[in-house]
């Protein structure tokens, strides 16, 4: 995970879950792919961390959204939104799948990379707008260098 994504994944947590310690967590898009150090799994070692993606890798451990069984505290996803052909359904699907909160970090500037498709770059409007149609009450939403940054909860905002 790049520097910039890593900061904004630590801010969420030492905003919103310091009083969550051993809360469940889901992070969706949790492949570490090859040229990446890090992962957001290094930043939760105190909570009860679980990677999901759509192919088995680094970093997964369910693979494929039927076999998410589970309602966990909060859901995460990072640089994976960009990845997604109907990100607008994706929020909805997401949002089966968290209790508290969730935290979306997308690019708003970045090349085409593919994996296995790139679609959408996001400013902080539209990530609004995604919440909204997802039924996500937005709590913050805002650029940070080449990313936004999306925490919301459940209900319209």
């Amino acid at each position: 995970m790049h520097e910039n994504s890593m900061m904004l994944m630590t801010y969420f947590r030492d905003r919103y879950l310091l009083n969550m310690m051993g809360c469940s967590i889901l992070d969706v898009g949790s492949m570490r792919v090859i040229k990446q150090k890090e992962s957001y799994r290094d930043l939760f070692g105190k909570y009860n961390y679980v990677g999901m993606d759509i192919a088995p890798g680094p970093n997964v451990d369910i693979v494929g959204y039927e076999n998410i069984k589970d309602v966990y505290d909060v859901v995460i996803s990072g640089q994976t939104m960009e990845h997604v052909k109907r990100p607008w359904d994706w929020l909805k699907v997401l949002t089966l799948y968290f209790k508290k909160y969730i935290c979306i970090i997308a690019p708003n500037k970045i090349k085409e990379h593919r994996y296995p498709i790139d679609t959408y770059r996001y400013f902080p409007d539209g990530m609004r707008d995604l919440f909204d149609y997802a039924e996500i009450a937005a709590i913050e939403i805002f650029r940070a260098g080449n990313d936004t940054i999306g925490i919301g909860t459940h209900g319209k905002s």
